[in-house]
């Protein structure tokens, strides 16, 4: 009878081992090796085998990097638009987050009515974490 082949992989940084450790060796983070199942590891055998990089990646000098060229929307609001670099990008999407009650959902229904009334399309999207306060 074959012996089952385990791995196991740690979320964080990606480190394999062939046992389940409580804490990665490699990043020190515990908790966060999952076992593997066997199309995983056929499929990461496969694709490490095949994926060989033949042409060398060279560096490109910061002096000869192409600016790009990106519209921006203004918010309404001078300080958002100052932490956006300018305003928001159209079709982008921005990650809001902080504690709870700092304001958050306050300021993104103020900048979505700044942009409703200037006719523009505004989707608010809002999730979060039920939590307790003890």
């Amino acid at each position: 009878m074959a012996k089952k082949k385990t791995l196991f992989e740690c979320q964080s940084c990606g480190f394999q081992s062939p046992r389940w450790m409580g804490k990665c060796t490699s990043c020190n983070q515990w908790e966060s090796m999952i076992e593997l199942s066997s199309q995983q590891i056929k499929f990461l055998k496969n694709t490490s085998n095949t994926q060989k990089v033949s042409t060398a990646i060279k560096a490109t000098p910061i002096t000869q990097i192409k600016e790009d060229n990106i519209s921006r929307i203004s918010s309404g609001s001078r300080e958002l638009d100052l932490v956006l670099g300018g305003g928001i990008v159209a079709g982008s999407l921005t990650l809001i987050g902080g504690s709870p009650g700092v304001g958050k959902s306050t300021l993104l229904l103020k900048i979505a009515g700044n942009l409703a009334r200037d006719n523009k399309k505004v989707l608010y999207v809002s999730g979060g974490k039920n939590q307790q306060v003890r």
